[in-house]
């Protein structure tokens, strides 16, 4: 198999390669509100779960746009309350994905753009998104700096945060306190510019065995 050289690549090169094979990856689509009460909506899939205990999540948020050296909204709006929803990206929302992802100017509100209505949250200020099936109420706890904070391919806020209220459909459930992986239809994030939706013939199982001598 070929080598493929990092030192010889840009950053961008290095961070596509890496968007490529790191997949699928889940989207988080992630509602804030800024100082005046502003939604933003916007997808995250450089996220994942982190642990059961306090259950946390982490997702990593860059630095600048990649258009001006603008903070993106998600991480001005993170400042100001420290909350945000997480709502699971699933097939309902996928048509949008791009759309919510555009560097909109400040205060522009994606959701009323797209057509997603909101409802109010549990626990947590900003709202959360009526057509996904879970959402993800969080406060954050952490924040780790990474990279230089001038560039768009290397600068991130790796936010940790804290999952204070769980908010899912019926639809989705097995039964009390427990999600059907059948039933969610998630969609994942392949390279740019590939999605994949986990649901019908592309779900496989295996029993887990555990090891004894």
């Amino acid at each position: 198999m070929p080598v493929i050289n990092l030192d010889g690549l840009t950053p961008a090169q290095k961070q596509g390669m890496i968007s490529q094979l790191v997949v699928p990856r889940p989207i988080a689509m992630i509602s804030t509100t800024d100082a005046d009460g502003n939604l933003n909506v916007a997808p995250f899939s450089y996220f994942m779960p982190v642990c059961g205990e306090p259950p946390t999540i982490a997702v990593t948020i860059g630095t600048v746009r990649e258009a001006t050296p603008e903070p993106k909204d998600t991480w001005v709006n993170l400042q100001h309350s420290g909350e945000f929803v997480v709502n699971l990206t699933s097939v309902a929302l996928a048509d949008h994905i791009e759309t919510a992802a555009k560097e909109f100017p400040a205060g522009f509100n994606e959701a009323e753009h797209i057509g997603w209505e909101t409802i109010p949250s549990q626990v947590v200020a900003p709202p959360s998104l009526a057509a996904s099936p879970a959402h993800m109420e969080c406060r954050v706890v952490e924040v780790i700096d990474r990279g230089d904070p001038t560039s768009c391919f290397s600068g991130v806020h790796i936010v940790l945060a804290e999952v204070v209220c769980i908010v899912a459909d019926e639809a989705i459930l097995a039964g009390p306190n427990r999600i059907d992986p059948t039933k969610v239809s998630p969609v994942g994030r392949m390279g740019f510019p590939w999605f994949v939706a986990a649901a019908g013939e592309a779900l496989f199982e295996q029993e887990r065995i555990a090891y004894s001598a």
